[in-house]
């Protein structure tokens, strides 16, 4: 019986022997891909970030200008939208479009408020937050792998944000009755 166990055990040791070495190679192989490694992401410049985003707002059609602070705002549609350009956090892409309302009261604020609301729970990647004085700002952020990849999104972004105002404007106009 002991010989019978032996020979079943050696079997063993040379049939799952390998299979376990290359099972183990395989989990370090992973391990080293995926931990993150010591060579530094590539850093951006502000004034890289800026031609980035200028360079293809132009190419679509509007006339970006940089602001004082140095981020990049164009006009569509009557709406003035505004890119963060940060080079503290460049794969970071935030994009706001603001108004100022006329109606400052406290009822006039709760109802931007509702339309803010309505804005961030039904639209996607959109949120709406009234500022300091009480006025809707409406913001789309995501992570970027590069900067120049928000190229890709800007469209639909923009799409996106224009259902959010429609959505605001709905609700607050609906508050109003």
């Amino acid at each position: 019986m002991q010989k019978s166990t032996l020979k079943k055990s050696t079997l063993k040791n040379k049939i799952l022997g390998p299979l376990a070495a290359g099972t183990a190679t395989l989990a370090l192989a992973l391990a080293t891909a995926l931990a993150p490694s010591s060579a530094q992401a590539q850093t951006y410049t502000k004034q890289q970030l800026q031609e980035t985003y200028t360079a293809y707002l132009s190419s679509e059609g509007f006339r970006p200008e940089l602001t004082q602070s140095g981020n990049v705002r164009f006009r569509r549609e009557g709406r003035s939208f505004l890119i963060y350009a940060d080079e503290n956090d460049p794969t970071y892409f935030r994009m706001v479009m603001a108004f100022s309302a006329d109606d400052k009261s406290a009822a006039a604020r709760l109802r931007r408020l509702e339309g803010c609301n309505t804005t961030s729970f039904e639209v996607k990647v959109i949120k709406c937050y009234l500022d300091n004085d009480g006025d809707p700002t409406f913001s789309a952020e995501m992570f970027l792998v590069v900067p120049g990849d928000f190229k890709t999104a800007l469209s639909r972004l923009l799409r996106a944000m224009d259902n959010g105002y429609d959505k605001y404007l709905k609700k607050v106009a609906e508050l109003q009755r």
